[in-house]
């Protein structure tokens, strides 16, 4: 097994690889990133991005930002813009941002976004996870839905997937957690906004999955 993303010349090979998921927007797309935006960005620079209210940004005027995304949502719709990938990051966060209650009425209105729009969401929670699966089955979402960063323990991982969720890991995740996605083809690497690269991801990837960084596969949610 060839446990390196390094070629014969000892430059980085990125092959096929997937982020799906960062914040880094001078990164060099080797491969596919799905960079993630906030409402007033100017889109047209990104091969594929992601875009939403992050629960870190939800104040007072959210409803006024709500507004600004559905605007622009569906203005790209409508366009075929297929760099828009999903909405997201969106989701709950106990440690940072508004207060609960506003979090869960800009999720849910995004939630219902997607849905109308017929988008995956990627999903940032943080010390909210049953509160996070409750609203997501209260609406009755449809679409895929892809929780960021994790780094919880199977038993959270089997909850997800259980529901048919996808699980994304980033520099830092539980090998136990990674290897029940990786079973489930329910598995997504990323860089979020570490100092890491996606090749590196990969490679720890690859170790604990006992397999060629080169050789995980990416579900295809985010193709047409």
């Amino acid at each position: 097994m060839r446990n390196s993303l390094l070629d014969s010349r000892g430059n980085r090979n990125f092959g096929n690889m997937f982020d799906v998921h960062t914040h880094k927007r001078n990164a060099e797309w080797r491969g596919s990133a799905i960079v993630n935006l906030k409402v007033d960005d100017n889109v047209d620079m990104y091969p594929y991005f992601s875009l939403g209210i992050h629960p870190w940004d939800v104040d007072e005027l959210w409803t006024d930002k709500l507004q600004r995304l559905k605007c622009t949502v569906d203005k790209l719709v409508s366009m075929n813009n297929s760099s828009f990938c999903a909405i997201g990051e969106i989701g709950l966060d106990h440690l940072k941002g508004g207060s609960m209650d506003l979090q869960i009425r800009c999720f849910e209105e995004q939630l219902g976004m997607a849905e109308y729009y017929a988008k995956p969401v990627i999903v940032h929670c943080v010390k909210a996870f049953d509160e996070t699966l409750q609203v997501i089955k209260s609406l009755k979402f449809s679409m895929p839905v892809v929780f960021h960063g994790f780094r919880g323990k199977p038993e959270q991982a089997r909850q997800l997937l259980d529901k048919g969720f996808y699980i994304s890991f980033g520099p830092k995740f539980n090998p136990s957690s990674m290897k029940l996605a990786y079973a489930e083809g329910r598995m997504f690497l990323e860089t979020d906004d570490s100092g890491t690269d996606i090749a590196s991801v990969y490679e720890s990837a690859g170790r604990v999955l006992n397999i060629s960084p080169t050789d995980i596969p990416v579900p295809g949610i985010f193709t047409s």
